[in-house]
């Protein structure tokens, strides 16, 4: 039987009274913490005033930066009523609106570094942009206060997976609230006022009592019947009743799923949210296409950390390559600029889907740590956007590039004597190779001069012979095969390939593990 609000309100009200402990509700805009939150706002509203301030109630939403737009604008706003509302009526509730760290971002990680779209075992991005922010600030607070409790919006009958969660959060020793699995935040009670609620009766909870912060409940209700393929958000009379509760929400950029059916419904239904169809469509043809087989060709038979991985007797794959973040980066300020401009009219002209900001930590990747010298952000930013780019200098090279492209002729040369092929493509790979490493010698030379650690550019143009040290793919192949067979790895009980893939690249994307991989060693004739 579920709890009635009057019940859980009062539940509220005896469990904020009964510590010192601050409290953290989690925040994403959606229904359920939604109706966490209102039941939390009028729990303390209701108590006397010189009560009510008790404590501090902390309200957090992490914006991973890659949200749906409509969303995002939609938590923004609320976050922004919460903050005045919260003075007006004298309670003790923070709004904090969280974001990853630059490094963590996900065009930092994908553009920059090249780290390939996330797949299902290949799931990089869920700690980067959700976790570590808000762990960070629940750590500091729990650290700080002894200890913190923890508001989330779960509930039973969401999924098996879920469920298992929140089993995880039962047998606690105080009632009612339960330790946090995460050992990093094993100070942190966890508190489900919800947790026997269905899905409508969190919609009848929103939708019959007026939000005590100030925004309409019905907007959210339009929101998640916008994000249904029928428009439709039934009466529901039994369990095989579909409800708007069905919906949705996440990153726009995801490839966890083949297709982003929120997003596709909101722009089916509302000719208002057109705007949103060059990103879909970016999203459709550059990150979910041809899942991780497809993306293979656009990535480095290179590791991250320049090592070699074998597996059934092929290389897997690293980061995307120079020439495939190029196109990316291309295509997404491309796509920026045409969301822009559609959803002018329609209070969307200032959607960004990448900052300066994130640019300009790319630019320093590319330039800096891979030492693509080229610096070709700016003319990428200046060709997608008709504008000269904003962000900061970087340190110029004594290169023009005239040198560079006299650099690459004189590659092509060499290589065109020296390594001699039937096949254009093979030919054009094994000039690309060298160019690559002359070119990324010259860039750590030009860097050494500025350094006083000499013995470290020692290091680093020795890192750099051993990751160049094939003349292509088949190169480098033939020498794992040859000189490492016990690293082809165990073909036995093996899932699809692209998965063991993908397992790998996590365990290798830029850490130190050895499983199957290959150390590299000079053979290319022109190192020796």
């Amino acid at each position: 039987m579920p709890a009635t609000p009057q019940q859980i309100i009062k539940e509220i009200q005896e469990l904020y009274l009964s510590d010192s402990l601050p409290w953290i509700i989690g925040y994403s805009g959606g229904k359920d913490s939604t109706a966490s939150l209102q039941l939390i706002w009028l729990a303390l509203a209701s108590l006397p005033e010189e009560r009510r301030r008790f404590k501090p109630v902390h309200v957090i939403s992490t914006d991973t930066l890659v949200e749906n737009p409509i969303i995002a604008a939609w938590v923004e706003l609320s976050l922004a009523h919460m903050e005045v509302s919260a003075i007006k009526q004298g309670l003790p509730i923070k709004p904090h609106r969280l974001t990853p760290t630059v490094e963590n971002r996900f065009w930092v990680n994908l553009i920059g570094k090249g780290y390939p779209a996330p797949r299902n075992k290949f799931r990089w991005c869920t700690d980067r942009l959700k976790i570590s922010a808000s762990t960070k600030f629940i750590q500091d607070l729990s650290e700080a206060n002894g200890e913190a409790i923890l508001v989330l919006g779960q509930r039973r009958g969401e999924s098996q997976v879920r469920d298992k969660v929140m089993d995880t959060y039962q047998h606690s020793t105080r009632e009612r609230l339960s330790r946090n699995k995460d050992p990093k935040l094993s100070r942190v009670w966890v508190y489900l006022p919800i947790e026997t609620w269905s899905s409508d009766d969190v919609w009848e909870y929103i939708i019959q009592t007026p939000n005590p912060w100030g925004i309409n409940n019905q907007d959210l209700f339009d929101i998640y019947r916008g994000a249904t393929p029928d428009s439709e958000c039934p009466i529901v009379v039994d369990k095989s009743t579909p409800s708007c509760g069905d919906s949705r929400f996440g990153c726009y950029v995801c490839t966890m799923v083949s297709q982003d059916k929120s997003m596709a419904a909101m722009i089916q239904n509302d000719a208002d949210k057109a705007w949103m169809q060059p990103i879909m469509d970016f999203r459709d043809k550059f990150l979910a296409s041809g899942g991780e087989e497809g993306d293979r060709k656009h990535r480095d038979f290179r590791r991250l950390n320049g090592r070699l991985t074998v597996m059934r007797d092929r290389l897997v794959h690293g980061p995307y390559s120079q020439e495939r973040r190029r196109v990316l980066l291309l295509e997404l300020l491309k796509a920026q600029r045409a969301a822009m401009e559609g959803g002018q009219s329609k209070g969307y002209g200032q959607i960004e889907l990448i900052s300066i900001e994130e640019l300009d930590e790319i630019r320093r990747i590319w330039v800096e740590d891979k030492g693509e010298i080229e610096d070709y952000l700016p003319s990428i930013y200046q060709e997608a956007t008709g504008h000269p780019y904003p962000g900061r200098e970087l340190d110029p090279m004594p290169l023009e590039p005239s040198d560079l492209i006299l650099l690459k002729r004189v590659a092509g040369h060499w290589s065109m004597r020296n390594q001699p092929s039937d096949e254009p493509a093979v030919r054009r790979e094994r000039r690309l190779e060298l160019y690559k490493l002359l070119r990324t010698l010259l860039a750590t030379s030009f860097r050494g001069l500025q350094s006083r650690q000499r013995s470290k550019q020692l290091d680093e143009i020795s890192a750099l012979l051993k990751a160049f040290a094939f003349v292509d793919e088949a190169d480098a192949l033939a020498f794992a095969l040859v000189h490492h067979p016990e690293k082809r790895g165990d073909n036995s009980g093996a899932g699809p390939a692209d998965e063991q893939d993908n397992e790998l690249l996590t365990e290798d994307l830029e850490g130190d593990s050895t499983r199957k991989v290959i150390p590299i060693a000079l053979t290319n004739e022109l190192l020796v």
